[in-house]
């Protein structure tokens, strides 16, 4: 009897499944060092500042902590990307649920690319170095490339699934 057990425990741990619990505790933890990070850092930096700033110091650390918030909201997506993986029971309901946090990542990466691209046209026109603004303005036009990219798919995508998940259910298979 107790071999049985272990078999069955064993039979239910695969490396697929243990790389994704690995990878979602990874994703989580790095999202919660970034945030603790970024939130030491800007309060540290406002209560021993003065009120009146040198070189651009205010914007600076305002730019960073943006930045790095950004960047720990895309880690925080990829840990419910791959939670959802592991917690969904029926493959229509995790195709669903994958397509809308698949949907919130990209927005999110769209938005870090998008404020990136603007904080270094901002920095290059503030410095006067306006003969390279021309790979900030590269990044921002891939951002919107990935966003109307992202609009074409959802537009496509949802009805493609539904008319697959119709045709499986009269037939009575699972997808």
């Amino acid at each position: 009897m107790r071999e049985d057990i272990t078999k069955s425990v064993f039979a239910k741990l695969s490396v697929n499944l243990l790389f994704l619990h690995l990878f979602s505790a990874f994703f989580l933890i790095l999202c919660a060092a970034i945030f603790i990070s970024t939130v030491s850092t800007f309060t540290h930096f406002i209560l021993t500042t003065e009120i009146y700033y040198i070189d651009n110091e205010i914007p600076q650390v305002v730019i960073n902590a943006i930045s790095n918030l950004i960047i720990a909201l895309a880690m925080f997506e990829l840990y419910v990307v791959i939670r959802i993986n592991l917690n969904t029971e029926h493959k229509i309901s995790t195709f669903f649920a994958l397509l809308g946090s698949a949907a919130r990542f990209i927005i999110v990466v769209c938005v870090a690319l998008a404020l990136e691209g603007l904080v270094l046209v901002i920095k290059l026109v503030q410095d006067e170095k306006t003969e390279e603004l021309l790979a900030p303005i590269a990044v921002i036009f891939c951002a919107g490339v990935l966003l109307i990219s992202l609009g074409l798919f959802l537009k496509i995508c949802p009805d493609r699934i539904k008319r697959r998940y119709d045709v499986d259910a009269e037939t009575d298979t699972a997808p």
